[in-house]
């Protein structure tokens, strides 16, 4: 199985902590994020990631290597120009093309979200995309019905769906390589616009709610030292 890893990020928001350090090398409890993203992506069963990088790409790349590529098969995607989430995956179409069901990770997300439950729900529907989601304020959050199914989100703009509940995306999905048809001539674009427009078009987009689960976002300075602060640096 397979899995693509969202690395490329510059961490604007962690200020001077990322000038010469990429968030996704920033440690919790002595671990970098990456490694931990990576050893749960291992555990759910996946053998071969792409992995993005930009920002110190160099570095990303070299502690990959010096982990002896954590046993699996890596491809690095380098971004000269960041393309957001979702240009960064169009990039690796080909890596993925043949593939019902990969995972989607963030590396600056740590979690103890059931991946392989995740996998699952997304195989039992024969799902294009399967969303992780929680009740928690987003700036990016989705809105789905009652069976589940993704029907708006955020940064469209619009008003809320009248039957939709808004729920916060973790950064962390399944998709199956058909998500690639609902992908435009554009390259640079957040994932969940073709998350959103194969749920439009065929009702197989889901959000599995998470419960029971923790979830920490590492994007800002304050989130990432109240973590390191409870599970050390």
């Amino acid at each position: 199985m397979k899995a693509m890893i969202f690395a490329a990020g510059i961490g604007a928001r962690l200020k001077e902590l990322t000038h010469d350090t990429p968030k996704c090398l920033m440690t919790i409890g002595g671990v970098p994020m990456l490694e931990r993203v990576i050893e749960r992506l291992k555990s759910a069963g996946v053998r071969a990631v792409a992995i993005n990088v930009h920002h110190h790409a160099k570095q990303v790349i070299e502690f990959v290597e010096s982990k002896g590529r954590f046993g699996l098969e890596v491809l690095f995607s380098e971004e000269p120009q960041l393309l957001d989430t979702g240009g960064g995956l169009k990039k690796m179409r080909e890596f993925f093309a043949s593939e019902s069901a990969f995972l989607i990770h963030n590396s600056d997300v740590y979690s103890t979200i059931d991946l392989a439950g995740l996998l699952a729900s997304h195989r039992e529907r024969q799902a294009i995309g399967t969303m992780a989601v929680m009740r928690r304020e987003s700036s990016r959050g989705v809105y789905i019905d009652r069976d589940d199914h993704i029907i708006g989100w955020t940064g469209e703009c619009l008003s809320a769906p009248s039957q939709g509940e808004l729920l916060g995306f973790c950064g962390i999905s399944v998709a199956s390589s058909e998500l690639f048809n609902y992908m435009g001539d554009e390259n640079i674009f957040s994932i969940i616009k073709p998350y959103l427009a194969a749920a439009r078009a065929t009702k197989r987009v889901f959000g599995t709610l998470v419960y029971n689960a923790e979830w920490v976002d590492i994007g800002t300075a304050e989130q990432l030292k109240a973590l390191q602060s409870r599970l050390g640096v």
